[in-house]
């Protein structure tokens, strides 16, 4: 008869005796020694001490145990002794059996906590949770968090994380448990991009479909100057792309830059652009990670039609205080962290100045000067990052973040030429043709966010965010050129000239929880409330600026200000070996007329063998806020609007696929398609009277389709990858923009190859290289222009316009993209905890000195050919950078650190 069977057996035929001694044996106290002592050792002390009391030595494990001393009934000394054990106790008429707990493992239980950084305190996002040897494993989410189901007994549980040393341990779950670990940072081996979900693993794993971009790999990268951007890297990934050289934004299969959802900390960006998109307004020192999704979209995302940034900052160091100050060619950077109350709170300040701007000013002007012009270039930026984080009881977090970025540009330009002509009578006339050029641009950015995240029990995660977005452009542009006749009043020539303006505020509430069920299922819900605030204002005419109405008098009493309510539910599960998560968002879109819109969304996962995966996935969005562009004004004009009963909101449908195959244990292969269909896109029509921007507003449709080809290699010492994608992208407005016949999409590449390599021969020295080329962006050109009288206009001065002719928009396509960056980044920090470390990064921006065209300028020259006054028309290829030298240099303060007793 098996042992555990004899308590049942005995509670039966001896009922009334097993009470009797039951009530009786908790009246009697025994007592143990104040001393370490193992598990069978204490159990004879009781047995001495006259407790009757059975068991099986060979079921009892090797534990020792701090006993405290004194004195306690049999069953509380048992309960103590027995609780870090697989074995449960039973009393009877023969007195008290200790057996193993058969029903342990068939409990199932919640294994449940956060996953952070020893040395700082940070949360890692993304971690893997898993329990050793079992089909079973979560990622922490955004805060750290991971709420893992498991049966109980002894489990072994390990946590794995990019570039840190993986934890592993021994666990016994009796009840429902928590568990905060922190990983050590592992400086053997070189950070990595988190390209996709791994090939192996089970439940939740297939179902994230992020790329993750961390702070590490970002700064062993650095781009133009020296200067380390986030977005650089985001641009190597296929299926992402930009104008040449990073200018105009991102662009993430085949959707415009104002159709991706930027989150900053949870709250949504409306520009996230320094210098036209040199570089960007994240400050890698700031940044934790950014999480990219071109497909398979959470419920939790929406308001836009494109693909998601999902950018998280540091929060700052729990355990030690850290300074770092650095310079590259571009920009100067302080970043100060470190504990309010240690391991409690902490604080992070990241600040940037732009101060190559001083450098451009000077050398614009020589260059001015060189080709007899006048005039120079002026360019200011600067942005901050700030949080602050509190822990709040045992079960909550605070946190409080803020940015800001300001940019000033200006660019004034003034020529005079002289040009004589001799007429057959022997005349003599002298003309001087006077070009002007002025244009400027000023943005500010300000992102606000209030968050607090509460564990509610072992499976209800949530967190609650108040949040703060402002955008505010203003934008001028005048450009003259006029011929006169020397010593005489005669005078011929034009203006053009806009000013433009553009405010958008974003107030919101919001709550996203997350309830983790049994068997690798998951229910993320929540709601947000928006309060949005839209100020446009844009004015074009052949009138000096002088004219135009001034900025400031927009006032915020002209503003449209719409309301948006949303709510979202997914669930994620699994049913015979597929992985699915179905979600839908609900948006309620209020202003002047009610828009209700559905999303629904569906992943579907699975393994073909444990080294090749699928997946599957249906999108639709939605977007009520629309970005246009300026067809007139000649400077990046981007205004945001709203829905309105003229404008409804744009929709996307998205399918895709996705195959990933792994090859030996460091190859990878993946293979994407995708189909994209875009409806009720807005745009402004062409050649249109654009003060009042509702009428001016042309709907369309579009598509996007295309494949990607991504073979990817990882070891210990390098990470790389080889991408090539296949793709189309085409637009349709009516026939005010292109006589309504379809078009390509300014940024659609038909071919895309990029290259990614990261060597590190040692963990203190990383070298460095990615490569891209790009099919030529299609481009808009004019090739002639001439004189239209328009008969509605006042003066005699407003009545002549001169008018660019363009056969086809989009038309034209520009020479491909390509170039060719290469990096090296040394570390110094003397061994024994010096507080002192440098970082050195020193490479070549544009190895051969590719010129890859951003657009193309007309200038006008005037000359005298057969005794005739002939003007000469240009195109002047604009381009931004010939081979450039990169270096960048960094000091930081602090110890190494970590947690007390850890």
């Amino acid at each position: 008869m098996r042992l555990y069977l004899l308590p049942l057996l005995l509670f039966f035929l001896g009922q009334p005796v097993a009470e009797a001694q039951t009530n009786a044996g908790t009246d009697v106290e025994y007592k143990l020694p104040r001393r370490t002592l193992v598990l069978e050792k204490a159990l004879i002390k009781l047995r001495e001490e006259g407790a009757q009391l059975s068991y099986r030595p060979d079921q009892l494990p090797q534990l020792s145990l701090k006993v405290p001393g004194g004195k306690k009934s049999l069953g509380g000394w048992l309960s103590f002794l027995l609780q870090d054990t697989e074995l449960t106790y039973q009393q009877s008429a023969a007195g008290y059996l200790v057996y193993p707990d058969a029903t342990l493992p068939e409990q199932m239980l919640n294994v449940y906590g956060v996953v952070q950084d020893k040395e700082t305190g940070e949360r890692l996002i993304g971690a893997a949770v898993q329990v050793r040897n079992e089909n079973r494993g979560v990622l922490t989410n955004e805060y750290g968090f991971y709420s893992l189901p498991v049966n109980g007994g002894n489990r072994r549980l390990r946590v794995t994380y990019i570039g840190y040393q993986p934890y592993e341990d021994q666990v016994l779950l009796r009840q429902d448990s928590t568990f905060d670990i922190s990983l050590v940072p592992d400086r053997t081996l070189p950070a990595v991009i988190v390209r996709a979900a791994p090939a192996t693993g089970a439940g939740l794993y297939l179902m994230d479909t992020r790329a993750s971009i961390g702070r590490e790999e970002v700064d062993r990268t650095a781009g133009l100057g020296g200067q380390a951007d986030p977005l650089r890297v985001a641009r190597l990934l296929p299926g992402v792309e930009s104008g040449a050289d990073g200018v105009g934004g991102i662009f993430i299969r085949g959707s415009e830059s104002g159709h991706n959802l930027v989150l900053l900390d949870g709250v949504p960006v409306y520009n996230v652009n320094h210098a036209a998109g040199i570089f960007s307004i994240f400050n890698n020192e700031a940044i934790r990670r950014v999480d990219l999704y071109k497909d398979g979209m959470p419920a939790r995302f929406g308001g836009r039609i494109g693909g998601v940034l999902d950018v998280h900052t540091r929060d700052g160091n729990l355990y030690d205080h850290r300074t770092s100050v650095s310079t590259s060619l571009l920009a100067a950077q302080v970043t100060s962290e470190g504990p309010i109350t240690e391991g409690q709170s902490s604080y992070l300040v990241a600040g940037r100045y732009f101060w190559a701007g001083n450098v451009l000013r000077q050398a614009s002007e020589r260059y001015k000067q060189d080709r007899g012009r006048q005039g120079r270039i002026d360019y200011d930026v600067y942005d901050v990052n700030f949080k602050l984080n509190q822990q709040l009881g045992k079960r909550g977090r605070l946190y409080l973040s803020a940015f800001r970025g300001v940019d000033h540009y200006s660019n004034y330009t003034y020529a005079t030429d002289t040009v004589t002509v001799l007429n057959p009578a022997g005349a003599v006339f002298r003309y001087a043709t006077p070009r002007s050029r002025f244009e400027e641009v000023n943005w500010t950015n300000t992102v606000a966010a209030l968050r607090y995240n509460h564990v509610f029990n072992r499976r209800l995660f949530g967190n609650f965010r108040l949040s703060l977005s402002d955008l505010s452009v203003d934008a001028a542009y005048e450009r003259s050129d006029s011929l006169n006749e020397v010593n005489l009043p005669s005078k011929t020539g034009d203006i053009f000239s806009g000013r433009y303006g553009s405010d958008i505020g974003q107030i919101g509430l919001a709550f996203d929880g997350q309830y983790t069920l049994t068997n690798d299922s998951e229910l993320r819900f929540g709601f947000e409330g928006n309060r949005h605030s839209f100020t446009p204002l844009l004015n074009s005419s052949a009138v000096p600026l002088s004219f135009h109405p001034e900025l400031s008098s927009v006032s915020k009493t002209q503003a449209i200000e719409p309301e948006e309510v949303v709510g979202y539910a997914s669930f994620s599960g699994a049913f015979r070996g597929v992985n699915y998560r179905a979600g839908m968002r609900l948006q309620w879109w209020i202003n002047g007329t009610n828009y209700v819109n559905a999303s629904p969304r569906l992943l579907l996962a699975g393994q073909f063998s444990p080294k090749t995966t699928w997946r599957l996935a249906f999108d639709r969005t939605v977007q009520s806020v629309h970005q246009v562009s300026s067809t007139v004004i000649g400077l990046p004009s981007e205004m945001w609007v709203p829905s309105t009963r003229e404008v409804a909101p744009s929709t996307a449908t998205q399918v895709s696929a996705n195959f990933q195959q792994r090859f030996w244990e460091d190859w990878n292969l993946e293979v994407a398609t995708y189909y994209r269909d875009l409806r009720r896109l807005v745009s402004f029509r062409e050649g249109g009277d654009e003060e009042n921007w509702v009428n001016n507003l042309s709907r369309g449709q579009g598509f996007a389709r295309g494949a990607e080809f991504t073979l990817s290699r990882a070891t210990p010492k390098f990470r790389g990858w080889l991408s090539y994608v296949l793709s189309q992208s085409r637009r349709q407005f009516d026939d005010k923009v292109n006589a309504g016949r379809p078009f390509d999409f300014r940024y659609g590449r038909r071919h895309a190859v990029k290259v990614f390599a990261l060597y590190m021969p040692t963990p203190s020295v990383s070298l460095s290289a990615t490569w891209h080329y790009g099919s030529g962006a299609n481009y808009s050109l004019s090739r002639e222009s001439f004189w239209l009288v328009d008969p509605t206009r006042l003066s005699d001065e407003d009545r002549l316009q001169t008018v660019d002719l363009i056969e086809e928009k989009n038309g034209v396509r520009l020479p491909a993209n390509h170039r060719l960056d290469v990096n090296a980044q040394f570390e110094w920090r003397r061994a024994g905890g010096s507080r002192f470390g440098h970082t050195l990064d020193i490479g070549i921006y544009n190895v051969y000195s590719r010129h890859n065209p951003i657009y193309y300028d007309i200038q006008t020259d005037y000359f005298s050919r057969d005794e005739q006054l002939v003007a000469n028309r240009d195109f002047i290829q604009v381009y931004l950078a010939p081979i450039t030298p990169t270096l960048a240099y960094r000091l930081t303060f602090g110890r190494g650190g970590g947690k007390p007793g850890q």
